[in-house]
């Protein structure tokens, strides 16, 4: 299993998890598994000559570094269809190379990219398999285990530190504080931080005033009210964004509005 692999089943995760269609073709290859994928390999590298052999790998080779430059450019312009075209060649490449472990980490690092992060963990297993000396399946994996724990906290009885994320939302406990944070600065108690309110929020946090446009910007991209003020849904539609990309940041920005970052609980209570 280590050298042929079980392509079916990295094609399961990856479209299930990233929602992405990729090239027809591969959907028609892999709807249903070979009944042993040690004979399908077998008679496919003796369908291809050797003097084909190295040609292949040359290809494989350039449409990988080609991968990698093209997920620079959907870094830049946000270009989802960027993801699905590099994903479908890195099929292909493992299609007739199962054992190149570059593919499983460009796979799993979309995943990454897409904050499926355990189907990730899963794709980097299957190129670890294959090539346990590949160094960045082991930094990709450690950003992901960090990022993990932040979501989930200590996970026990006696955590020290309390999770953020529970299920594809943010936390009870962490909703708690984050109402009770967006109750201090609004204070006309309308139920909408103004740009007066959100600007002395941001402010608080951070230590410096946004532009006019920026505060405008948050009520139009997470939730406004009539006026175009952020809600409070917005407010928390905001941070569920921020802790899924960053947990360490709304741990941080809870300590400064008073709370304890890893436990929820307000510092005076400590």
């Amino acid at each position: 299993m280590h050298d042929f692999g079980n392509l079916f089943h990295v094609y399961t995760i990856f479209t299930t998890a990233s929602g992405l269609e990729l090239d027809p073709e591969l959907t028609k290859k892999f709807a249903q598994e070979p009944a042993s994928w040690l004979e399908y390999y077998n008679k496919k590298n003796q369908s291809i000559k050797e003097s084909e052999n190295d040609q292949l790998l040359e290809e494989g080779a350039k449409e990988y570094a080609q991968a990698q430059q093209h997920l620079k450019t959907f870094q830049n312009d946000g270009n989802i269809t960027v993801l699905s075209e590099v994903a479908s060649k890195m099929m292909w490449i493992l299609d007739v190379f199962p054992g190149h472990a570059g593919c499983y980490y460009v796979l799993a690092f979309i995943l990454f990219i897409l904050n499926q992060l355990e189907e990730s963990i899963l794709l980097l297993t299957m190129g670890r398999a294959v090539d346990p000396a590949f160094e960045p399946i082991d930094e990709l994996e450690n950003e992901i285990l960090r990022i993990l724990d932040g979501y989930r906290g200590s996970g026990d009885d006696n955590a020290t530190e309390a999770a953020l994320i529970q299920g594809d939302g943010l936390s009870q406990p962490l909703v708690g504080v984050l109402e009770e944070i967006f109750k201090k600065f609004d204070e006309d108690n309308d139920g909408a931080l103004n740009s007066k309110e959100l600007d002395q929020f941001i402010f608080t946090t951070n230590g410096s005033h946004p532009p006019p446009p920026f505060l405008r910007q948050m009520g139009l991209r997470f939730g406004a009210n009539a006026k175009g003020w952020l809600t409070k849904d917005g407010f928390l539609a905001f941070y569920l964004e921020q802790t899924l990309d960053d947990p360490s940041e709304t741990r941080n920005d809870l300590t400064v509005h008073g709370y304890d970052g890893q436990t929820l609980k307000k510092l005076m209570e400590e």
